[in-house]
């Protein structure tokens, strides 16, 4: 399938999927944006093209890996490319859908060429602008015990988007990830992605930071602790762990 842009924001979708960096860009876009859905009850109540007040709308549900997600698209042609007959279809402002639907996952585009999973927690992340924040230092200013382990989902597009990150980061030499429960901060277990730079610490946890905002995390949320050879983890990092990323050799401007 040639895909051809209908939009800015496919034209910016398109770019993100290959370039992490447009991600941001890909989100700005979004509160501009039109997005557009199907309604599978009964003759809407439209004057003018607008929905009445309260109008109650039932929006689909689509099983995409044992998860039901609520169908969104990017334009008017990928929603005909999904459906299979004729079918009532809402458009609204990015912004104003996910309001709609707060607390349910998204998924843009179903089975389109480019397309995005929005779990309920980035929505809510886009909707108060916390995804455009920098990430959140956390101190531990005493002895804390805190329990570490393998998790039982790998966090695989977590961690590609950060091999990818990292690797265009000279200063990042390793990275590991692992399940972690911190009792003090009254966070549920979650992913902890450790990693060992030279320096242009802020640098790194900020890239690293918008890439986990944009990836499919199964236990979210996504702390980054910062291997300095005091933070008291690194032997078991060492022991335990296989880095998931590690810093490649260059020969010459070519070879990686």
């Amino acid at each position: 399938m040639n895909f051809e842009p209908q939009n800015e924001l496919e034209r910016i979708l398109a770019a993100a999927v290959h370039d992490p960096s447009r991600r941001g860009e890909f989100y700005r876009e979004l509160e501009r944006a039109e997005l557009y859905t199907v309604h599978m009850g009964g003759e809407l109540p439209v004057e003018n093209g607008e929905l009445e007040e309260k109008t109650t709308v039932r929006l689909p549900s689509v099983d995409i890996e044992g998860k039901s997600y609520l169908p969104v698209f990017s334009s008017l042609l990928e929603l005909q490319r999904f459906i299979d007959r004729e079918m009532q279809y809402l458009s609204m402002n990015a912004m104003d859908l996910f309001g709609l639907v707060r607390g349910s996952d998204v998924w843009l585009n179903p089975g389109g060429e480019f397309g995005k999973e929005f779990p309920a927690a980035e929505i809510e992340a886009i909707l108060d602008g916390a995804i455009y924040a920098p990430p959140q230092s956390y101190t531990v200013e005493q002895e804390t015990q805190v329990m570490l382990g393998r998790p039982s989902k790998e966090p695989r597009e977590l961690l590609e988007e950060l091999e990818r990150v990292f690797d265009s980061m000279p200063n990042v030499n390793l990275a590991y990830h692992a399940h972690y429960y911190n009792p003090e901060t009254g966070d549920p277990p979650h992913t902890l992605i450790a990693i060992e730079s030279d320096d242009g610490w802020n640098e790194v946890v900020q890239a690293a930071g918008r890439a986990a905002g944009s990836a499919h995390v199964p236990d979210p949320p996504v702390d980054f602790l910062q291997l300095d050879g005091v933070s008291g983890l690194e032997r078991y990092f060492e022991r335990e762990c296989e880095p998931f990323y590690r810093k490649r050799k260059r020969r010459g401007f070519f070879a990686r």
